[in-house]
C-alpha cells in the first residue's frame, strides 16, 4: 500500500504548485514511507508524463508535427522568423525547446549537490514556505494577461526556462514556479498552465527513461508497480484540471496555506527530533 500511496502523493503534487519532491522528502522521512530507489520514483514521474500527453494529446501532437516540419524548411533554406509567423504550433515548440535547456544545464551540472538535498527535510521545507510566499504575491500581483503564443517572446520562453530550472530544488514547485514566472511575463493564465504543463514533458521524460532501466533490478510485484503508476497517472490528470481551474478563478493562493502548514510542522517536527 505505501508504494501505491506514493503513486498518489507524486501524481497530486506534481501538477498542483505544492512541489512533488518536497513533499516526497516529507514523506520518508516523517510518515515512514519506504523509497525503493531513484527508478521507481523515475517510473511514477512517467506516469504523471502520461497524464499530460493524454490530457494535451492533439496540441502535443499538433507541436510534434510542427517542429519536423520546421526542422525539414530549415533545412531548405526558410527563415525561422517567417516560419515562426506562419505556423505559431512552431514557434511554440521551439520556445518548449529554449525553456527547457536551463533545467537540463543545472540539473546535469549539479545532480551530485541537488540529490544531497534530497536529504534534507528542514531545507525541503524552507523552500516550500518561498513556493507558498511566490503563489500568494505572483496570485495578486499578476492579474489577468493576454499573451498567447503569438505573442510571447524568447525572453519568456527564457524566463520560464530558469524558473524551471530553480525548481529542481526539494520544495521548489516547478508547476508554480513557471506558472509566476508566465505570468510576470504577462501571458494568458489558461496558456501559461499549458505552457507549464506542456514543458514538463522533455524534461520528466528524458530523466525517466534514464533512471527506469534499472527497474527490473527492484524487488517490487509487478501489479503493485503498474497500479502505482495508474495512480500516479490518474491523480496527476485530476490535479491538473483542478489546478487549471483554480488558476483561470485567481485561486491558487489557497496552496499557500497549505504549504506553510506544513512547512511549520515539518520545521517543527525536525528541530524536535533533532534532525
Amino acid at each position: 500500500m505505501s508504494l501505491i500511496l506514493l503513486g498518489l502523493i507524486q501524481g497530486l503534487t506534481e501538477f498542483f504548485p505544492i512541489s512533488s519532491s518536497g513533499h516526497l522528502v516529507i514523506a520518508k522521512y516523517f510518515l515512514k514511507l519506504n523509497l525503493p530507489g531513484a527508478a521507481f520514483e523515475a517510473f511514477l514521474h512517467f506516469g504523471t508524463v502520461v497524464a499530460v500527453i493524454v490530457l494535451f494529446r492533439k496540441d502535443i501532437k499538433e507541436l510534434v508535427i510542427s517542429f519536423i516540419g520546421s526542422i525539414y524548411k530549415l533545412s531548405h533554406g526558410e527563415n525561422i522568423l517567417n516560419i515562426f509567423k506562419n505556423n505559431s504550433s512552431s514557434k511554440f515548440a521551439w520556445f518548449l525547446v529554449i525553456s527547457t535547456i536551463p533545467a537540463a544545464i543545472i540539473g546535469y551540472t549539479f545532480s551530485s549537490y541537488f540529490e544531497i538535498l534530497f536529504s534534507k527535510p528542514i531545507i525541503a521545507s524552507l523552500m516550500l514556505t518561498i513556493t507558498g510566499a511566490l503563489l500568494w504575491f505572483g496570485n495578486k500581483r499578476y492579474p489577468e494577461g493576454n499573451k498567447n503564443i503569438s505573442e510571447i517572446t524568447c525572453k519568456d520562453a527564457i524566463i520560464i526556462g530558469v524558473a524551471q530550472a530553480v525548481a529542481i530544488i526539494p520544495g521548489i514547485s516547478r508547476s508554480g514556479f513557471t506558472v509566476i514566472a508566465g505570468l510576470s511575463r504577462n501571458l494568458d493564465r489558461e496558456f501559461a498552465a499549458k505552457y507549464s504543463f506542456i514543458l514538463s514533458v522533455p524534461i520528466i521524460l528524458g530523466a525517466s527513461m534514464f533512471k527506469m532501466r534499472e527497474l527490473p533490478s527492484l524487488n517490487i510485484d509487478l501489479p503493485i508497480l503498474i497500479l502505482s503508476g495508474l495512480v500516479a497517472a490518474i491523480s496527476s490528470y485530476g490535479a491538473m484540471k483542478i489546478f487549471i481551474g483554480l488558476l483561470k478563478n485567481r485561486k491558487i493562493f489557497f496552496f499557500s496555506y497549505y504549504l506553510w502548514i506544513i512547512s511549520g510542522l515539518t520545521i517543527w517536527i525536525s528541530l524536535s527530533r533533532g534532525l
